[in-house]
């Protein structure tokens, strides 16, 4: 069966898998095959079966090795009324409009630019918004998957209920000052202007980050640019929490994506993916997925998400939020979701306050840090950090640090609550 795949391919997936043709297979035991090939994407496995892509020749292969399949169908999509969503060129003059009104605490920045020159906008919400304080570090990212509309929506909503809020909702206004909050609305301006999964390129960008599991080097080098541009812009960030949205289903999915061994932190991202969906109503009543949620790796099988991504390299806790079923929703529908999600995204960003860290005094230190369970008497493992600042989400209890850089070491203890008050008390000062 290998030896027949590799003499359709007209691609070699060296990072991210080329997603030219889809198609939906009820056969669910297939699915597993399919997993194991680098140059298919597997996606949305349910008891009715799961979502393959592939570059051009996947259909002919299928239908060569007697496989049954359905294509995707993209007249659902282009049936909708094309103009009921905004424009890039729309999201940027709102996405800008807001940056002049709320200047004091909203600031608009490109990190790159997608395969079309179109940019990749960041939003950064903080009470003091150009300057990097020390606070907990928290993003939200949506639609790196062009055809996965809903996120892309949501956020921009979100956006600018913070905007409005600050100053007179007393929640948002305690959020916006403790927290530096980052929101990129979409990852990938050209697949959306496609309503296609793949970019400019036909790439999957959730197929595209370094792969743990295959010991690949943390490079952006030969990457989309989409990629690179996310990866770079992390690397100069301290963030602890985020999540990325996509469609196709409704459920929380909790790392790792790519292992099915338990994340060092199973029990808190699990706990954190509940919270989020107790406060979402189709999410919680799923009947596919137990309370809504689900590990990923338990689901499908990833290689190449950023979701793993994100922890492995850059301590990063990440979910997946799926957020509908439709993946290209009606319009007018869009409202509904941002209320099925809306306190689900306050709550999320607020949990980043459930964790503890230090500021040393040399800010430009760069050093390593042992966190241990002082309860259970367990080490989570070191982690580096830069710019002599560290931050990490823990389950509640009781822990040390032992801080070193260069030949010297330092060490504090603290607690960590349930529900911690936002403040800059998370941190402690060395």
């Amino acid at each position: 069966m290998l030896k027949l795949l590799i003499g359709f391919l007209l691609f070699s997936a060296v990072h991210a898998a080329v997603v030219q043709e889809g198609v939906f297979i009820k056969d669910t035991k297939f699915s597993k095959i399919a997993n194991s090939m680098p140059e298919l994407v597997v996606d949305h496995v349910s008891s009715r079966g799961f979502e393959l892509y592939g570059p051009k020749g996947t259909k002919a292969w299928l239908d060569q090795i007697g496989v049954n399949y359905s294509s995707l169908d993209k007249t659902s999509i282009k049936s909708l009324a094309q103009t009921s969503y905004p424009s890039h060129e729309e999201i940027s003059s709102f996405l800008k409009t807001l940056a002049s009104k709320y200047p004091k605490i909203m600031k608009l920045e490109s990190i790159g630019k997608s395969v079309e020159g179109r940019e990749l906008w960041m939003v950064k919400i903080s009470d003091n918004v150009e300057l990097d304080e020390v606070e907990p570090e928290f993003k939200y990212i949506s639609s790196m998957h062009g055809d996965e509309i809903t996120g892309r929506e949501l956020t921009q909503f979100w956006i600018k209920d913070l905007l409005e809020g600050y100053g007179k909702d007393a929640r948002i206004t305690e959020l916006v000052d403790n927290t530096e909050i980052f929101v990129m609305p979409s990852m990938n301006p050209d697949g959306s202007k496609r309503k296609r999964r793949g970019n400019a390129k036909w790439k999957d960008l959730n197929r595209d980050f370094p792969n743990w599991t295959k010991n690949e080097a943390n490079s952006w080098e030969k990457r989309a640019p989409e990629t690179q541009a996310v990866m770079k812009f992390q690397a100069k960030r301290q963030f602890s929490l985020s999540a990325n949205f996509h469609g196709g289903a409704v459920v929380v999915n909790y790392p790792w994506d790519s292992s099915y061994d338990r994340h060092p932190l199973d029990e808190l991202v699990k706990d954190l993916s509940l919270k989020y969906a107790a406060l979402n109503p189709e999410m919680r009543s799923s009947t596919e997925f137990t309370d809504g949620v689900t590990n990923g790796a338990d689901w499908y099988k990833v290689y190449g998400g950023m979701q793993d991504w994100s922890y492995f390299w850059h301590n990063d806790l990440q979910v997946t939020i799926e957020l509908s079923d439709r993946k290209w929703p009606k319009y007018k529908d869009i409202p509904g979701f941002y209320k099925d999600n809306k306190e689900s995204l306050f709550v999320f960003a607020k949990s980043i306050h459930q964790g503890a860290g230090f500021k040393l005094k040399a800010s430009n230190s760069d050093g390593s840090v042992r966190v241990t369970n002082l309860d259970t008497n367990s080490s989570l493992g070191s982690f580096g950090f830069s710019r002599g600042e560290f931050y990490k989400v823990l389950e509640p209890g009781n822990y040390r640090f032992e801080i070193a850089v260069g030949n010297k070491t330092k060490s504090f203890e603290t607690s960590v609550s349930k529900d911690n008050v936002l403040t800059n008390g998370n941190f402690t000062y060395l």
